[in-house]
């Protein structure tokens, strides 16, 4: 769960915390770049476009996800999406030093699409490598992995944490270490024996 729907609520919590932060980013670098000061009115577009850009990625993520888990397998998709995870956070990371707020909207689109896909194939997976007498219990954890990353994402977003001023670049880029845990570890699991079975034809590897 840890890059799957984790990954989801951590990235829907800690937008909040740096709003003030951005808008200052925003001003500045639009007065920088046009030698005019941003209206509030655009300030407030650019803004929701950026936390809300999410949402239509991971609009994205969910039409695709299937097809993905289909064509690569499901443990194969969840470490594809770890990939777009990674990106999106450096592009968020590097959106501040560069002066680039168009890389917040592409990275914010990029884990967007990672969250969808992550909803879509980690139940999917956990529901077909799971023994019969353990899938409901590992079921939860959907949930649980969801509502973990809230809290996550709530408390890495606090001032004394990454929510300051200085620090809210790496807490935007800090979605990378999800995905780079889930790709040390999942390589170990099993891939889906419906997978293999239904989808490959490989009898024997089911």
């Amino acid at each position: 769960g840890i890059g799957g729907t984790f990954q989801y609520g951590y990235n829907v919590s800690i937008i909040n915390a740096p709003t003030q932060h951005i808008h200052k980013f925003l001003n500045e670098t639009w007065s920088s770049r046009y030698h005019k000061a941003l209206s509030p009115d655009l300030l407030t577009l650019l803004w929701s476009v950026i936390a809300s850009v999410f949402s239509l990625g991971g609009l994205c993520g969910a039409l695709v996800g299937g097809s993905l888990a289909i064509r690569l397998g499901r443990k194969g998709a969840l470490l594809m999406n770890n990939v777009i995870a990674i990106i999106a956070s450096i592009l968020m990371g590097i959106s501040f030093p560069t002066g680039w707020f168009e890389l917040l909207i592409i990275g914010r689109f990029l884990i967007g699409i990672n969250s969808g896909i992550g909803l879509c194939v980690q139940p999917l997976y956990i529901g077909e490598v799971a023994p019969k007498h353990l899938r409901g219990g590992l079921a939860m954890g959907t949930s649980i992995f969801l509502t973990g990353g809230i809290l996550t994402g709530q408390i890495i977003g606090l001032r004394e944490f990454l929510g300051g001023e200085k620090y809210w670049p790496l807490l935007l880029s800090s979605s990378c270490f999800p995905a780079f845990t889930q790709l040390l570890f999942l390589p170990w699991f099993p891939e889906s024996p419906r997978y293999l079975l239904i989808d490959r034809g490989n009898e024997l590897s089911c």
